[in-house]
């Protein structure tokens, strides 16, 4: 389904009706219990035109480019660029995606790449009524340039407390905790907490390819490490479900990491 809209409110509006249909327990209400990954579609907005208005207002801005790691505090230099992933007002720009998160008392939220352009993820900190919160977010997203003219609506509300977490979906040979950082609230968080390696908005996997078949020519450029039907990935976060689906490919998992005695 897709929206063509001069205003955040009437994105705002159809949203909620996006959200109305897909989740039938938080038809009014975002729940303080869950969180939401709402698809925006394609974001044309210039990058460098969202960093400048990012810095401008104060965010903490961390981009990667080639081998390249810069990071800034506003228009303080920071020398350990890593630092400021933790920063609630974050700006990530890698290799021509971004990924921006900022907050409030009563929410946090983030925009961040996903395999249909972008997504927009809800934390809400109380429960909250779904169409004045969107508004105000899909506000804040517009006067930084983020949100244009077209969304391509869907909603996935997801427990904060799940242990399990959510399993990959059918046809996806993909390892849970690999799956569990595509989906889950933080990508940072998710990848320190389970040791994963990210660089920028891409992780550290490992792709064991079918018998008699190579790695798809569309993650060739990903690929940093070659062995006996196993190749080493830095890939895009957003990327890991369509690699995990790909006939030629048997399982996509972390690379092993050897146990400390």
């Amino acid at each position: 389904m897709l929206l063509r809209t001069g205003t955040a409110l009437g994105i705002a509006a159809l949203l909620l009706a996006s959200l109305a249909a897909h989740a039938a327990d938080a038809t009014t209400t975002f729940l303080q219990t869950h969180y939401y990954l709402l698809s925006l579609g394609r974001v044309s907005t210039d990058i460098e035109s969202i960093r400048r208005s990012a810095q401008s207002s104060g965010f903490s801005v961390l981009t990667y480019d080639g081998g390249t790691v810069r990071a800034f505090r506003a228009d303080e230099s920071v020398a350990i660029a890593e630092s400021v992933l933790a920063d609630e007002r974050l700006l990530v720009v890698d290799d021509g995606r971004f990924l921006l998160r900022d907050g409030c008392e009563r929410f946090a939220f983030s925009v961040r790449p996903s395999e249909t352009g972008y997504e927009l993820v809800i934390d809400p900190r109380q429960d909250l009524p779904i169409s004045d919160t969107l508004g105000s977010v899909l506000v804040s997203l517009q006067s930084m340039g983020v949100v244009g003219n077209e969304a391509s609506l869907g909603v996935r509300p997801y427990a904060k407390d799940d242990p399990k977490g959510p399993a990959p979906p059918a046809g996806a040979r993909l390892d849970s905790t690999l799956f569990g950082l595509r989906v889950a609230l933080d990508w940072f968080e998710h990848a320190a907490i389970s040791r994963l390696t990210l660089v920028g908005l891409r992780v550290e996997v490992v792709a064991e390819i079918v018998a008699s078949a190579s790695l798809p020519a569309g993650f060739a450029a990903y690929a940093i490490e070659h062995g006996d039907r196993l190749v080493k990935l830095v890939l895009p976060i957003e990327q890991l479900l369509a690699l995990a689906q790909s006939t030629e490919i048997a399982y996509v998992r972390p690379p092993y990491r050897p146990s400390v005695p």
